[in-house]
């Protein structure tokens, strides 16, 4: 097995933040409404700090609870890569890195509530926008 050219230090859980939502009707439930934001902050030339923040649910009747959860980590590559790459790579490759590392902590708040536990789907971050710094 070989090595990737593209590395990360371990990821650091930045915040979390879980509400039930008391005006929740079960009722008008239509499916768990998900956003994500990226953030990419070069620290120099091969390193680059990326933030993925997750807002899960909402305050709105058909939610049942609120979920925000940020996790980073500073990911890293070899210098013979092409830029294109580097950014493709911390564009999607980055965030569904992280996103694996919040789906076990989603997971087990949403266990620990009356609900179900809620697993976080793959998702499709090649269309993701990105602030970078």
């Amino acid at each position: 097995m070989k090595k990737s050219k593209f590395q990360f230090t371990d990821p650091e859980l930045e915040k979390l933040e879980f509400d039930i939502n008391a005006e929740y009707n079960a009722d008008k439930f239509d499916g768990i409404v998900m956003e994500s934001h990226t953030q990419v902050k070069r620290e120099d030339s091969n390193e680059s700090y990326v933030a993925l923040t997750l807002r899960i649910g909402s305050n709105e009747e058909n939610q049942p609870f609120t979920i925000l959860v940020k996790m980073s980590a500073i990911f890293s590559w070899e210098e013979n890569l092409e830029d294109k790459l580097v950014k493709s790579l911390l564009k999607s490759n980055a965030p569904a890195a992280l996103l694996s590392y919040m789906r076990p902590i989603v997971s087990m708040i949403t266990v620990s509530s009356k609900y179900p536990a809620l697993n976080i789907p793959f998702i499709d971050f090649t269309q993701n926008e990105i602030s970078e710094e």
